[in-house]
């Protein structure tokens, strides 16, 4: 990247680009302080498009950058290439373009499991990680959750008005039935009211991201997602906050929540009630909150 006459520099706020790792990467810099890292989920959606975090720009310098193939990021077109390990490379690779010896990281879901798995590998390097219903471990306990909070919205009135709905996004979960591989919008079309407390909430927040099926196939090639975070979270040493919604079914906070916390020893975990896998649309307040009250404790 050229700058001129020293009037552009990386942290300017506004849109920039970074010759990363071999692709090129999408960034967005807004908010002043402490310089913030926020990946994008990783598996196609623009950071931007869903996770403005003015709060959080009260403190920081935010840098919301779209991963690999997401967004306005390029990527390589070998599925091999979207390992979680090369996502923490590309983080690394970052934190290095932007001049910066230690940072603030935090992400949202996949995201988080970025932040998690950067902290593990490189702790020195972090103030502190912001972890927002973050997959922490897909294994059996928290499939077991998941069925147990999907089961227990069959008597919440939305789920009593379209009685099928459950069955239909569970047969759809589970791959029964024929035909071709779902996209990402036919899947949020069929389940996107369990990922609200308030499902009515879903149409109008995934009308607003943008969505890729080839990134996704990438990551779901490479396994993505799925590697089991919690022998190695012992590793972080950095200030650790856990910001989980009580009604997630997706990343919940008594599977992934609570056991990440147990694992992580200088952590915080913050369960943010009536408020699904987006907490910051359904509670703000409470979110922003939560957010600021460990930021001060740990800048201070």
């Amino acid at each position: 990247m050229t700058f001129a006459s020293g009037l552009h520099t990386p942290l300017n706020t506004g849109e920039h680009t970074a010759e990363i790792n071999g692709f090129t990467l999408h960034y967005t810099v807004r908010g002043a302080g402490p310089v913030l890292l926020f990946p994008a989920p990783g598996w196609g959606p623009a950071v931007a498009s869903y996770i403005p975090m003015p709060g959080l720009e009260e403190r920081c310098t935010v840098v919301y950058f779209d991963t690999r193939h997401s967004g306005k990021s390029t990527g390589p077109a070998d599925p091999d290439q979207y390992t979680l390990e090369h996502f923490v490379a590309d983080i690394e690779a970052l934190r290095i373009h932007l001049a910066q010896d230690r940072v603030f990281l935090a992400g949202h879901s996949g995201g988080g499991h970025q932040a998690l798995a950067y902290g593990i590998a490189h702790s020195e390097r972090l103030l502190g990680i912001i972890a927002i219903d973050a997959i922490v471990a897909a294994d059996d306990v928290r499939m077991g959750e998941m069925m147990r909070r999907i089961n227990e919205r069959r008597t919440q009135p939305f789920y009593v008005e379209h009685p099928a709905y459950i069955d239909n996004a569970m047969a759809l979960m589970s791959g029964a039935g024929e035909g071709a591989q779902p996209t990402i919008e036919q899947v949020l079309d069929a389940t996107g009211a369990f990922y609200f407390h308030d499902p009515k909430l879903a149409d109008d927040a995934f009308a607003a991201m943008e969505f890729d099926d080839q990134v996704l196939a990438y990551t779901q090639a490479s396994g993505f997602q799925s590697r089991n975070l919690l022998p190695e979270l012992p590793r972080i040493t950095a200030p650790t906050l856990f910001i989980y919604g009580d009604d997630d079914f997706q990343c919940d906070p008594v599977s992934q929540g609570e056991r990440a916390h147990a694992a992580v020893r200088n952590s915080q975990l913050e369960i943010i009630a009536d408020a699904g896998h987006m907490p910051w649309v359904e509670q703000p307040a409470l979110f922003a909150a939560g957010c600021d009250a460990w930021l001060e404790r740990v800048q201070a």
